[in-house]
């Protein structure tokens, strides 16, 4: 059964990670054409995170509580950003 559905792969393998680390099996799944041909956009590019029937119902609520904000995540402005830069220069 599909648990999660996105255009990127690496988010769906996170997610599937996410899952197999509570011991539930997962499959990522992408439509071949879309994948041989860079597809990321409609039904070509979507690729799903797939559990057992019997995995359903727990796999929903571990992505559900992931989803509720428990984690710090960073805020998507850069304008927090704050970059160092080391001094070469010798004062002589």
């Amino acid at each position: 059964m599909v648990v999660y559905i996105t255009y990127n792969l690496a988010e769906a393998q996170v997610i599937a990670g996410r899952l197999e680390a509570d011991g539930i099996p997962t499959m990522v799944h992408q439509a071949a054409g879309g994948r041989a041909f860079g597809i990321t956009v409609g039904i070509l590019g979507e690729v799903r995170v797939l559990v057992r029937p019997q995995d359903y119902r727990q796999a929903m609520v571990i992505l559900i509580d992931d989803d509720a904000g428990d984690i710090d995540e960073l805020p998507d402005s850069s304008d927090y950003i704050i970059y160092r830069f080391e001094d070469d220069s010798s004062d002589e």
